[in-house]
């Protein structure tokens, strides 16, 4: 089985930050997680530096998704969009929204220190 990385980029609608954020990160993260195949979920805002453009949705979400095929994983992922009340959408979020799939080239790394 291979190890899949899904990044969503994200945004609330004007004046939906504090619904959106607690939407996001209360509800459905976890809703995300019971499809079979996503493994860990974590969510991140965009952090401004010298030289960055700012990104037109500020909020990454990255899962790690374990399938034999990413479209098995997105697949999974619509049916329980379309199940009735398996994962509620919120109106906080911005529809205009992004999403990626990575596969891995080569092992993980990590600092020894």
């Amino acid at each position: 089985m291979a190890r899949f990385l899904q990044m969503v980029m994200t945004s609330p609608r004007p004046g939906q930050e504090d619904e959106f954020n607690h939407w996001y990160s209360e509800e459905h993260l976890s809703d995300v997680l019971g499809v079979d195949g996503i493994v860990a979920a974590q969510r991140f805002e965009f952090v401004a530096s010298n030289g960055s453009a700012d990104p037109a949705q500020r909020y990454l979400a990255l899962y790690e998704v374990e399938a034999d095929d990413h479209q098995e994983a997105i697949a999974k992922l619509n049916a329980a969009l379309t199940e009735p009340g398996r994962m509620r959408r919120s109106n906080s979020l911005d529809p205009d929204f992004r999403q990626w799939y990575f596969r891995p080239l080569g092992e993980r790394m990590v600092s020894e220190d």
